[in-house]
């Protein structure tokens, strides 16, 4: 029964794409060749949880939803890695009865997005969905092809990332430190990894604000981050940019910090990891400091 399984949604999922299109624009593709669960768990087990889903969603509060949201992302990623292996693609252009079950239940258990996602690869009998995750009024989200794009609308910065990838977080609010902050936190892929569960994902942070009061921006980020400014910066070959770098040896954590330089304010980019994602999603961190764009001139208020 499972190998039926696995064959019937081969054949639904699976399409081509146009000549002049590049999957996964931007990004290497190296951190999705070890997927943390084969492809034949993932047909089965999507299944499984969907049904359980069904059964148990009106129970989940905030606090409930975490485990199940990051099943349903090591589920995503692991599918994603299948796709990518078979046939060079993340994202089928045809319907894809796998996708759409996993994209239906990513914004109902808090991520942020996915709609736009879960309505291209849905079936055709089946209602769009709407964004329930709402995003604030300062920050576009848009789809284009397999990628989020984020973007400022006053258009302070702006960036693209893998649809797989999970926002856990965006949104504009006062930081303790006074500045109007905007803050995107975004999870890699799931990977397998060091600690005794054995998969995680990374963990991505753009924090902008438009003050230029840079000095006392990054060492507000740097202490909240528990990160001493007086670490001894290195290279990180990307963007000419430098980076600070932390291990927490007793949590496994690994944790790096970079500063991007912005003629219209302040903005700095976090990247965290277990031991053993850290080091596997890393190529991803770098590729999302490649595609930050910044305003390379000041822009109009209001």
């Amino acid at each position: 029964m499972k190998y039926l399984l696995v064959l019937l949604f081969t054949l639904i999922s699976f399409s081509n794409y146009a000549d002049d299109y590049n999957p996964m624009d931007g990004y290497s593709k190296a951190p999705l060749s070890e997927p943390v669960f084969d492809y034949a768990k993932v047909i089965v087990d999507s299944t499984a949880f969907n049904n359980w889903l069904n059964s148990n969603y009106s129970k989940l509060d905030s606090q409930t939803m975490k485990g199940p949201r990051e099943h349903l992302y090591y589920l995503l990623s692991s599918y994603v890695s299948e796709l990518n292996n078979k046939d060079g693609i993340i994202l089928p252009k045809e319907k894809d009865l796998v996708l759409s079950t996993l994209l239906s239940w990513s914004e109902r258990l808090g991520a942020y997005g996915t709609h736009l996602f879960y309505n291209q690869v849905k079936r055709d009998k089946m209602e769009p969905m709407p964004e329930i995750m709402k995003i604030s009024d300062g920050i576009k989200v848009s789809a284009i092809n397999d990628m989020f794009r984020i973007e400022s609308k006053k258009g302070n910065w702006s960036t693209t990332f893998p649809y797989y990838f999970m926002i856990g977080a965006i949104g504009e609010f006062k930081a303790t430190n006074g500045m109007e902050t905007q803050l995107l936190t975004i999870s890699t892929g799931a990977v397998k990894d060091n600690t005794k569960a054995g998969r995680s994902q990374s963990t991505l942070m753009l924090a902008y604000t438009s003050s230029n009061e840079t000095e006392s921006f990054n060492n507000y980020w740097l202490s909240q981050l528990g990160i001493d400014s007086k670490i001894e910066s290195k290279t990180l070959g990307v963007k000419k940019l430098e980076s600070l770098y932390l291990y927490d040896d007793e949590a496994l954590l690994h944790k790096e910090v970079t500063f991007l330089p912005s003629t219209n304010g302040s903005l700095l980019v976090v990247y965290l990891g277990m031991d053993g994602a850290f080091q596997k999603n890393r190529q991803h961190f770098l590729d999302f400091l490649l595609q930050i764009k910044t305003a390379n001139k000041p822009i109009k208020q209001g």
